[in-house]
């Protein structure tokens, strides 16, 4: 429930109430007309990844993966981030086009591969503090995790600074930190219940998780169509066609 007309001011003000119960219904009802196109998008990016991977592995001449040495692996690992932080944002931005009741494409994903350089760093910065804090006993890596869980869909959807994001995303979830760690504890048991699977679960469980995390963000923050790009793209194609 929120009585302001900016959800962010009402958020910030306490003013939202989370209903854990209502959240995972309607991320499932939201998600199972989506399955098809997230599950297109998951193997397109499972492809991506596996010829970057195979891209990297020959242009630092490595044959054998499990003796790499350190400095070359911190190398691989910050390309990696970067590689992933555009397709991981597509993803965020898909979960929050499927919460605000949008058509989504396998394709989609692809649609911030032009912001790799900002999200990639934004994406080493994270990676760097969480892993600080993983080294710090464990519980201050998760706490970092969660808290900085609304950054890169900030960056994406509001085109916010990257520190403005990080800001932003610290005050919100601090403000509700305990149901955010439920629901990241949610999160982890369907990640482990996948993993136990084999992975065939996963087709499933992240199309949900993105959904579950898209909705939550829209309730939060909003949605600025203005600043969605795969809304943008979608407008010039029809009136492409529209002028054709």
């Amino acid at each position: 429930m929120q009585t302001s007309n900016n959800p962010i001011e009402s958020a910030l003000n306490g003013q939202y109430r989370f209903d854990i119960k209502a959240l995972l219904a309607f991320s499932h009802a939201q998600t199972k007309p989506q399955l098809f196109p997230f599950i297109g998008a998951m193997l397109l990016a499972f492809s991506g990844i596996i010829v970057f991977v195979m891209i990297l592995l020959s242009i630092f001449e490595i044959t054998n993966p499990l003796a790499i040495e350190r400095s070359t692996a911190l190398q691989l690992e910050i390309l990696m981030l970067f590689f992933m932080a555009p397709i991981i944002t597509g993803f965020l931005v898909m979960g929050i086009r499927v919460a605000m009741g949008k058509k989504i494409k396998p394709l989609d994903m692809l649609a911030f591969f032009p912001r790799m350089f900002v999200l990639g760093m934004v994406s080493v910065f994270i990676s760097l503090w969480v892993s600080v804090g993983f080294a710090m006993f464990i519980v201050p890596g998760l706490y970092l995790w969660i808290v900085t869980s609304l950054v890169l869909p900030l960056m994406a959807d509001k085109g916010y600074a990257p520190f403005q994001s990080i800001k932003l995303s610290f005050l919100l979830v601090n403000k509700y930190l305990s149901s955010f760690i439920f629901i990241h504890g949610i999160i982890l048991l369907l990640i482990i219940g996948s993993v136990l699977t084999y992975g065939l679960l996963f087709f499933y469980t992240v199309p949900f998780i993105l959904t579950l995390k898209g909705k939550i963000y829209t309730d939060l923050v909003g949605y600025q169509v203005g600043n969605d790009v795969i809304e943008t793209q979608e407008s010039r194609k029809n009136d492409s066609t529209f002028d054709a």
